[in-house]
């Protein structure tokens, strides 16, 4: 997965536009079409929270997994040989976007032929902690995903929350994301250990590396209003990150770019008032 990871890099090393909060290059130049054809051969890459207008320029790049509402008109809207991992989910405790789970069942029989159709994204950072019964929630998904539409996958993606209570015999996952976001406001270092703890984390609850799918932070605070925590990695520290994550997933099912957008389960854009920002 080297060769594709470094292209990914080389998109943010550009510093062309911002699209949400993703890095991307000029459109048409020579190293856009290189990544994207080094992107292309490789690993499916998830554009996560992509608005979709930017669907295409993001596709452009080598993008070709979009998070999308299980609509069939959003899914046949997706560019051309892009899949979709379809959001049903909720976030840490919060309710499931179809909490029926006879209507959960009936929208993953009603998609379960579409070719398009990647996977279903059943939850985002799971806290079995505060919320006991989430496990079994998950489970009772993923059951109906491969009961009702085999080969098509059932995702959560994992934070460093307790993650036993959510190991594979409890959740009937088929892959899990791991986010540690190493790139701090606190300091001009990126610290990677966090990915190596995350990774070590999910091996001790059981998950096998073939179920790990590497989340990289593409984001930063810089133009959010309130709290800032995060800040964007700089070219040489996305190598970094893309590098160490190398070692511990090489050829993972797929990967993510988390970039934050203008949507419902994530913070807001920048805000274009603020001083040395520009409206995404």
């Amino acid at each position: 997965m080297r060769t594709h990871l470094a292209a990914v890099a080389a998109v943010a090393a550009l510093g062309g536009a911002l699209t949400g909060y993703l890095a991307a290059p000029s459109p048409g130049g020579a190293d856009a079409r290189r990544a994207a054809s080094s992107l292309a051969a490789g690993p499916r890459h998830l554009a996560l929270n992509m608005p979709a207008g930017d669907r295409a320029k993001a596709a452009g790049l080598g993008y070709d997994l979009f998070d999308v509402d299980p609509d069939e008109d959003e899914i046949a809207s997706l560019p051309k040989g892009a899949k979709a991992m379809l959001w049903v989910g909720n976030t840490t405790c919060g309710d499931f976007e179809i909490a029926d789970t006879g209507a959960f069942a009936e929208t993953v029989e009603r998609l379960a032929d579409d070719p398009r159709v990647y996977g279903w994204y059943l939850s985002d950072e799971p806290n079995p902690k505060e919320c006991p019964g989430i496990a079994a929630k998950i489970r009772e998904r993923a059951d109906i995903v491969h009961e009702r539409a085999p080969g098509q996958k059932a995702f959560a993606s994992l934070t460093d929350w307790e993650m036993s209570p959510l190991r594979p015999s409890e959740t009937h996952l088929d892959l899990i994301g791991v986010d540690p976001y190493p790139c701090r406001v606190d300091g001009d270092g990126c610290d990677l250990g966090v990915i190596d703890r995350m990774v070590r984390q999910a091996d001790a609850a059981g998950f096998p590396r073939r179920m790990i799918v590497p989340v990289f932070q593409t984001f930063g605070q810089t133009c959010a209003d309130g709290e800032k925590t995060w800040r964007m990695p700089r070219p040489a520290q996305l190598r970094a990150m893309l590098d160490r994550w190398d070692r511990h997933a090489p050829s993972p099912a797929f990967d993510v770019s988390y970039s934050w957008a203008a949507r419902t389960r994530g913070p807001a854009p920048p805000s274009p008032t603020t001083p040395n920002c520009k409206p995404s």
